[in-house]
């Protein structure tokens, strides 16, 4: 286990649930969407829940993020009333009778209540109108299988299916047993409920997760639908824990081959630890004013100077791998250009890595290779490589030579007389190399190198 799991205990309470303490929690347009919506159902003979993860949140005192609602009826219709009473916008999916509301920064689902009929293991289901029940029994897990209905004054949790128990007892627990076989997905969203809310898989769960992955059913899943499963977990505050559990219980390497072991996962975790860490320090220190004149003269590489973005995690998944295994990967999950850039790049900088610490780069050439590589390839080769003169250089490269520029413009050589068309900027290219290789460090000296390039060419 990566994460502290809560342990059953007759000690956990869950929160006290009303209108007000839900209203309580939310702020600004979630606020107002929310009343609004309860004013619709208070006004007509409608039946709207809120329902799945605000519920859950709500019971575990968790941040709330945003507001999931079941309509008995025609869930775009009741969308459109509330963008048109809030003036917010409304994006509709009849497929699946669902709509959204997007109001400055909130935003509210509103589906259909309906059931689900998967025709094959990991297609998309077949939706038909149904009941809230039904609706409630076609969810992933018990804990998010708990429903409120929106009234002046009710109080009562609907719980078809043990969640309340569940979340006491602190369990991730599937519906039936055919939950992973439907919808592979559910892999990786398990091992991400089981992590963020601290909590373990029950055992038939846990069991029955083993089974599917034995059975690659990952195989009958899309790379778009994986991916997106896996832009949720980079999302999520701690996603070194969720992917490690994943590759431990074996779902990433059932994803694809490439996606196994956990040891740069492990490392990589461990860094963004120091880096988060030593940002804090380094906010206290310009807080106070105590601390080192830079960054640089405390440690070769500045790592807290790094950054550490979503698809670092990506970065730190491909760095042992080979070209055609990143290859493989990014075919599988039919990755997008951004996506695939920080597979190929992390790959393609650590086979360098021997290039830069023994050869010793110049600036200039340390610029050549990284300028247009993604940021995220920097930073976990950086971190990640056991060669010290690599992080050193990338250290150096992020913090100083990316930022060099010549003092001098297109303009100032026109000027100088240039030659309009392609030579200004062959001429600007050679030129921050110079400033780089610490041949041209002032305006001046960079007026001089022109004049020189110049007589040159006449000559």
């Amino acid at each position: 286990m990566f994460s502290r799991m809560r342990l059953p205990t007759d000690n956990f309470q869950l929160s006290q649930f009303s209108p007000e303490a839900i209203e309580n929690r939310l702020d600004g347009s979630n606020r107002f969407l929310f009343n609004a919506l309860r004013c619709l159902v208070s006004s007509q003979s409608i039946r709207v829940y809120l329902v799945g993860g605000p519920v859950r949140d709500l019971l575990l005192n968790s941040p709330l993020k945003d507001l999931d609602f079941v309509v008995v009826g025609k869930a775009p219709e009741v969308a459109g009333w509330l963008a048109e009473q809030s003036g917010g916008r409304v994006i509709t999916h009849p497929r699946f009778g669902t709509a959204t509301v997007i109001l400055d920064e909130a935003r509210v689902d509103l589906v259909t209540a309906r059931r689900e009929v998967y025709p094959r293991p990991g297609s998309l289901p077949q939706v038909f109108p149904g009941s809230i029940d039904e609706d409630l029994a076609r969810r992933d897990f018990s804990v998010n299988a708990l429903a409120w209905q929106l009234t002046e004054d009710s109080s009562v949790i609907l719980d078809r299916h043990c969640g309340l128990e569940d979340l006491r007892r602190g369990l991730i627990r599937t519906l039936h047993s055919k939950s992973f076989t439907d919808d592979p997905t559910r892999l990786l969203r398990a091992v991400r409920y089981e992590q963020r809310l601290a909590f373990q898989l029950e055992e038939e769960t846990a069991a029955r997760l083993q089974t599917a992955v034995a059975q690659a059913t990952t195989d009958t899943v899309s790379g778009d639908r994986l991916r997106h499963e896996l832009v949720r977990i980079l999302e999520e505050e701690r996603p070194g824990d969720i992917l490690r559990r994943a590759s431990d219980l074996g779902i990433l390497t059932a994803i694809h081959p490439a996606l196994g072991g956990a040891e740069y996962l492990s490392r990589w975790s461990a860094l963004v630890a120091r880096v988060r860490e030593r940002q804090a320090e380094v906010s206290v220190e310009n807080a106070t004013g105590i601390g080192p004149e830079t960054e640089l003269e405390r440690e070769p590489l500045p790592i807290e100077l790094l950054p550490v973005e979503p698809l670092t995690w990506l970065a730190a998944l491909a760095y042992p791998r080979s070209v055609g295994d990143g290859e493989g990967l990014i075919r599988r999950l039919n990755m997008p250009r951004p996506w695939a850039q920080v597979v190929r790049d992390t790959i393609k900088l650590r086979e360098l890595e021997t290039e830069i610490a023994f050869d010793k780069p110049a600036p200039s050439r340390l610029c050549h290779i990284l300028d247009g590589m993604a940021p995220e390839a920097t930073s976990v080769v950086a971190g990640l490589t056991d060669l010290p003169a690599v992080s050193r250089s990338l250290g150096r490269y992020w913090v100083e030579y990316r930022q060099i520029t010549p003092a001098l413009r297109g303009r100032d050589l026109l000027a100088m007389g240039v030659s309009a068309g392609p030579a200004v900027g062959n001429l600007l290219a050679e030129l921050r190399t110079a400033r780089l290789d610490g041949m041209a460090t002032t305006e001046a000296e960079e007026r001089r190198w022109v004049q020189k390039q110049l007589k040159a060419d006449i000559g």
